[in-house]
C-alpha cells in the first residue's frame, strides 16, 4: 500500500516541488489550494500526473480545513501525511492536533508544551540561537494596536522592520528605515494591508553581502542538511525569496551548519525545515527558521537528496538510512514563478527572463516525466505576453 500524502499550501510552484519529491517513492498524493476564492481556474501543479485529487480551502477558515482533511482525506487502512507549505497552515494543523493526530501524521514540535505558533515568533528563534552561540541582529518590538503605535526613541537607525511572525505579516513592510518617518511610512504600509493588530519586529539594519538557505530534515534526535542554497538574484516582485540561486555543499559552512542542527534539536521540531541566513561585513547572521519546506528545496532533491520522501519514510517508521544525506558539486538553479512574477510586473525585462532560464542548470517547472504542469505555465505565459504587449503599445499612444 503506498502512502497516503496530502499537500496543503498557497503557491502551486512550492506545491509542485513537494508533489513531485514524494512521487519518486510512490506515494499517492493529494492536494489542498488555499485560496481567496473557491471559484478559480485549476490550479498548475495540480495538472501534475501524480495529484489524485485536489480541493479548495478558503485561507481564512482554518475551520474548513480541519473538516475538510477529515472528511475526504483519510484512509481507513492508514494514517494519512499532511505536507503545510504556508506558515498559516502549519499553525492551524498544530493548533488542531488533537483532532488530527488519530488520523494523520504531520510535522510536530516534540516537546511539550511548546508549540509551531511559539516557535514562528522571531524573538524566541533569535533568543534560542544567541544562546547556540549564532550571531543575531539587534532587535526592538513595536506593537501596534488598531492601527496605532509608537516608535522607540532610542533606535539606531537605519532599521529594518519585519513582522515578529511571518504567518501574520508576510513580508510586507520589509525596508530599510533611515529615519522614523520612513519606519512610520513601512508600519503603515503594514496596517493598511495586512493587519491593524500585530507585532512588528524592527531590526538594525544590516548590509547584506550574499543571503543564503537551507533545508533539513529533523527526526527529533538527528537532523539532515544536505546543502546550502546561496541566492544570486533576488525577486524584485517578491523580495526576499531568491529568484536564481545556487546550490552547494556544506564544505565551509560546517560549523554554521552545526550550529542550526543544534537549533533544531533544541526547540524538539521533527519535520522538513528552512532556515535563511546572511553575510554582512564578513560576518554570518542567523535571520529566521521556517518550520515548513523552503521555496526553493526543490534544487536540494534535483541534486539528489530528497527530503520530503525522507520525512514521508521516517513518519511511517522506515528506516532512511540508505537515502542520501549529502550532495557534492553545485549547480545554478532558477524560481521558474518568481522569473514570471518579475517579468509580468515589469521588473525586470523579457530578455533578463530568458537570461536566466537559460542560464540555470535546474528549474522548477520543467519535467519530462511529468509535463503538463509546464504545458499550462506556457499557456498562461502566452496570455500574460499578449496582454503586455497590448500594454505596451497603448502606453506608446
Amino acid at each position: 500500500m503506498p502512502p497516503k500524502v496530502v499537500i496543503i499550501g498557497h503557491g502551486y510552484l512550492s506545491r509542485l516541488s513537494l508533489i513531485r519529491s514524494v512521487a519518486e517513492i510512490g506515494c499517492e498524493v493529494l492536494v489542498i489550494v488555499m485560496t481567496s476564492d473557491k471559484e478559480q481556474e485549476k490550479p498548475i501543479d495540480c495538472y501534475s500526473k501524480y495529484v489524485s485529487h485536489y480541493y479548495y480551502c478558503v485561507r481564512k477558515d482554518k475551520d474548513a480545513l480541519v473538516s475538510l482533511l477529515l472528511d475526504k482525506c483519510v484512509d481507513p487502512d492508514q494514517k494519512v501525511i499532511l505536507i503545510p507549505d504556508g506558515d498559516d497552515v502549519v499553525a492551524a494543523i498544530d493548533n488542531n492536533k488533537d483532532r488530527l493526530k488519530e488520523r494523520f501524521l504531520f510535522p510536530h514540535i516534540a516537546k511539550e508544551p511548546s508549540s509551531m505558533e511559539y516557535w514562528m515568533e522571531k524573538t524566541h528563534q533569535k533568543q534560542l540561537a544567541k544562546e547556540i552561540g549564532l550571531n543575531v541582529t539587534n532587535a526592538t518590538i513595536v506593537e501596534i494596536k488598531d492601527g496605532q503605535y509608537t516608535i522607540p526613541t532610542d533606535l539606531h537607525y537605519p532599521v529594518f522592520p519585519k513582522p515578529l511572525a511571518t504567518m501574520n505579516g508576510g513580508k510586507g513592510g520589509m525596508r530599510r528605515c533611515d529615519n522614523p518617518k520612513e519606519l512610520s511610512e513601512a508600519l503603515d504600509y503594514i496596517i493598511n494591508t495586512r493587519s491593524r493588530n500585530t507585532k512588528v519586529m524592527v531590526e538594525d539594519y544590516k548590509q547584506i553581502e550574499t543571503e543564503y538557505a537551507l533545508l533539513g530534515f529533523s527526526d527529533g534526535k538527528e537532523v539532515v542538511i544536505p546543502g546550502v542554497l546561496q541566492f544570486l538574484a533576488v525577486s524584485k516582485a517578491h523580495p526576499g525569496i531568491a529568484l536564481q540561486g545556487k546550490v552547494v555543499s556544506v564544505n565551509g559552512f560546517e560549523e554554521l551548519v552545526e550550529n542550526f542542527k543544534a537549533l533544531v534539536l533544541r526547540i524538539g521540531f521533527v519535520g522538513v525545515f528552512d532556515v535563511d541566513f546572511f553575510k554582512s561585513e564578513g560576518v554570518f547572521y542567523f535571520c529566521e527558521l521556517n518550520l515548513r519546506y523552503g521555496g526553493s528545496g526543490y534544487a536540494i532533491t534535483k541534486m539528489g537528496v530528497n527530503l520530503p520522501a525522507m520525512m514521508v519514510k521516517s513518519f511511517m517508521g522506515e528506516s532512511i538510512n540508505n537515502m542520501a544525506k549529502s550532495i557534492g558539486g553545485e549547480a545554478v538553479y532558477v524560481n521558474d514563478k518568481m522569473c514570471f512574477d518579475d517579468w509580468n510586473n515589469g521588473k525586470i525585462s523579457f530578455k533578463d527572463y530568458k537570461n536566466y532560464l537559460k542560464n540555470s542548470d535546474i528549474r522548477f517547472i520543467c519535467n519530462e516525466r511529468d509535463p503538463l504542469p509546464e504545458r499550462e505555465y506556457m499557456r498562461d505565459f502566452r496570455k500574460r505576453a499578449v496582454v503586455n504587449i497590448v500594454k505596451s503599445i497603448l502606453c506608446k499612444r
